[in-house]
């Protein structure tokens, strides 16, 4: 495979949970819905700024693939259904091969 094989335009929405039940809870959501193909779920450790303070947190992150049809509704969702006040919801445009790509638009 070559670099060439990367055209298919898809994305990549990441955004992270307080643990594994909200990020199962969420990712099957988006799924049931059909607004996506897939959601890869990994444990993680978060430092950030939460009123004025630095804070740490074991966090799950989820990596949703998504068409770019999709992405309004898919972004929309993570909002109403997050458990966060302020949800992480960050958004790449990436490239797939073309195997990958025929499959996600297969569901």
């Amino acid at each position: 495979m070559t670099l060439s094989d990367f055209n298919q335009e898809i994305y990549l929405i990441l955004t992270t949970e307080v643990d594994k039940k909200n990020a199962s809870k969420l990712a099957n959501l988006l799924l049931e819905e059909k607004l996506i193909p897939c959601v890869t779920l990994k444990n993680i450790e978060s430092y950030f700024w939460w009123e004025g303070n630095i804070n740490q947190s074991q966090e799950v992150q989820l990596m949703i693939k998504c068409k770019k049809e999709n992405i309004n509704n898919v972004c929309n969702k993570i909002a109403e259904w997050h458990s966060y006040e302020i949800p992480e919801i960050i958004c790449f445009r990436v490239s797939a091969n073309k195997n990958y790509h025929h499959w996600m638009n297969s569901i």
